[in-house]
């Protein structure tokens, strides 16, 4: 009985001790950003949250709205972990007795080049047409606009606000090689695509025409590879090249071919592997179209409202309701506070592995867009697993920091309304981490 009662006050002491050592740490961090003199040049927020209690071990401005740029893809990697199996479907086929109908699932892996590993799919419906059935692409209702609410219209010939189709092919973009003088290349080829030289430098590079195939590039400036988002319903024509069939059009969105014939899907690339590709690059084309996945999975239709309003009704339930209206968070209407941030990734650390959940986040010093910055320098691996969000005077870092005893806590640092570079942001928030840290 004595050595019972002695563990039972050895475990009470010790959860004691770490509760002190947590709030000791919470309250450190607080102070230091209230009084820095970095943050305190422009609107910051910021939490530490114990991930088990879901208590706050530093609240500053915590319930406050901030522009969380890129933090979004925290809340659309949540919906992707909620709704989509561990292989992505690249797309239905309703295969009848004389032709095989192609329909979209938002799938942004599609002949994308980064995903040439996962094309498989074109194998299996060569072979189910054969050589005696037709192919038609049969697309589904899709009344999006080809960009999010709130978005720089001007940024449309930019490779990081490429247009949201229903069945995106080459990520929406092509790609572009060209010596500055007389030769360009352009894969794919549109089909009749053409481009020209400026007059003289202007600091552009490649860019498209807005509202057509037409590509003005910089005279004297070498392209190699660069991705420009081409515009336009391509898919039918792209998809048949790169098939080597003749496609069909189906245009006729009431035909209930899915009550007569059953749908299946062709299985394309690992559910994980294309979310590390929108964590770890910020990849905003890619999380546009996992969104739409989500609400095709969830509830059948290609409209990211649907599976947005779903999970912050019935999955995520967040201290502050956040205004969520793209994948992205290429946004400025988005809305969101480091206290609900801190909610999601809660959330998330409750329900998956963690080693999976860890593996899908960009890490300090090694990988992803924090490879240079928040480096551990212990040699026990990396303390910070975060994602960024950045646009003009917004700088966001919201994830996992490992203390020295090997504890996870999560944290959200929301930095808005600043002017210039972010680096002093940064350097600030990697001396505050590795406070806490230690």
């Amino acid at each position: 009985m004595r050595n019972y009662c002695f563990w039972l006050v050895a475990v009470a002491v010790a959860i004691s001790s770490c509760a002190t050592t947590g709030t000791r740490a919470g309250r450190r961090a607080e102070r230091a950003v209230r009084h820095s003199e970095v943050f305190n040049r422009a609107f910051t927020g910021f939490v530490l949250m114990d991930p088990e209690s879901g208590r706050l071990l530093a609240d500053y401005q915590g319930g406050k709205y901030f522009t969380p740029a890129s933090n979004t893809k925290i809340l659309t990697l949540a919906a992707c972990l909620e709704n989509l199996p561990d292989t992505l479907p690249a797309l239905k086929v309703i295969n009848t007795e004389n032709r095989v109908y192609i329909r979209g699932t938002g799938n942004p892996a599609l002949l994308h080049p980064d995903f040439a590993a996962w094309q498989s799919w074109k194998d299996s419906l060569l072979g189910l047409a054969g050589v005696s059935k037709s192919l038609a692409y049969y697309p589904r209702s899709f009344t999006e606009p080809r960009f999010g609410p709130g978005w720089s219209w001007d940024d449309y010939g930019e490779y990081y606000m490429t247009e949201r189709t229903e069945m995106p092919v080459y990520g929406n973009c092509v790609s572009i090689t060209s010596d500055g003088v007389s030769y360009a290349r352009i894969i794919p080829d549109l089909f009749g695509t053409k481009y020209g030289f400026r007059d003289k430098k202007d600091g552009k590079g490649a860019a498209r025409l807005e509202h057509e195939n037409f590509w003005l590039l910089e005279p004297g400036v070498q392209e190699n590879d660069t991705r420009v988002p081409f515009t336009g319903p391509m898919t039918q024509l792209l998809l048949g090249a790169a098939l080597g069939r003749s496609i069909g059009y189906v245009d006729n969105p009431e035909l209930p071919l899915e009550r007569i014939y059953p749908a299946t899907t062709l299985p394309s690339v690992p559910l994980d592997t294309v979310l590390r590709r929108m964590m770890f690059q910020s990849a905003n084309f890619v999380a546009e179209q996992l969104l739409y996945m989500c609400a095709d999975a969830r509830f059948g239709v290609l409209e990211q409202d649907t599976v947005i309003q779903w999970m912050l009704d019935s999955v995520l339930q967040l201290p502050v309701r956040p205004r969520w209206v793209d994948g992205s968070g290429l946004s400025r209407y988005n809305l969101n506070t480091p206290a609900s941030l801190a909610g999601t990734l809660r959330y998330m650390w409750n329900k998956y592995p963690h080693e999976r959940l860890l593996s899908l986040f960009p890490a300090g010093g090694m990988r992803g867009t924090i490879e240079e910055w928040y480096t551990p320098k212990d040699g026990n691996g990396p303390f910070v697993f975060a994602k960024t969000g950045g646009m003009r005077g917004v700088h966001c870092l919201s994830g996992y920091v490992r203390t020295k005893g090997g504890k996870m806590l999560i944290f959200s640092f929301m930095h808005n309304n600043f002017a210039g570079s972010n680096r002093e942001w940064k350097s600030e928030m990697d001396r505050i981490l590795r406070q806490i840290s230690r």
